[in-house]
């Protein structure tokens, strides 16, 4: 999302926004979509390249900007499990993005509790194992995914590059939808 902050320009537009009416808000809405969202598409996915494919199905899914008063970029945003095969969880790009963008620490440890196994042994007369017995098992759950960048990996550093084409269009785009409709068109 953009701030206003004290920007005397942004902050005029945005009080443009505040002013207009149904119609030139839709218009200027519109316009904001179909020209920003071709580029933010692109952009996020020209990061993408070389990029493991998890990433980019996490990441790449829900690209978009959101026209609005200020508009939003936004990427990850569906809310639909991917990967959830044989009684696995899957991941929800909505949710598991922050893996994905700032990676995560590879080497750490992850420590849970696991039931013992309870089978029989060959006739069914002995079982082996304590069925109401637990022990603890430690795994390295986080090696597939990519080493941590504070920064991000994909989607901020595309930010960076759309966010000042984003605002300058943007306040184009609002001054002349008010131009175009001070003289009727």
């Amino acid at each position: 999302m953009l701030r206003v902050g004290d920007h005397e320009e942004l902050q005029a537009a945005v009080l443009a926004m505040k002013a207009a009416d149904r119609d030139l808000k839709r218009r200027i809405n519109q316009a904001t979509r179909e020209k920003m969202n071709p580029v933010w598409q692109d952009l996020v996915k020209a990061n993408l390249f070389g990029d493991s494919v998890m990433a980019g199905r996490i990441l790449n899914t829900g690209v978009r900007i959101a026209a609005g008063n200020p508009p939003q970029a936004k990427a990850a945003q569906s809310s639909k499990r991917i990967g959830a095969k044989n009684g696995s969880r899957g991941l929800v790009p909505r949710e598991d993005y922050a893996g994905w963008e700032f990676g995560g620490n590879r080497m750490a440890y992850s420590r849970y509790e696991r039931k013992n196994p309870f089978r029989p042994v060959h006739g069914g007369r002995k079982r082996r194992g304590n069925p109401a017995g637990t022990h603890t098992v430690e795994r390295r759950t986080m090696l597939h995914m990519p080493r941590r960048e504070p920064s991000g990996r994909v989607v901020y550093p595309a930010f960076a590059e759309l966010g000042p084409r984003m605002v300058s269009l943007w306040v184009q785009i609002i001054v002349k939808s008010y131009h175009d409709a001070a003289e009727g068109r």
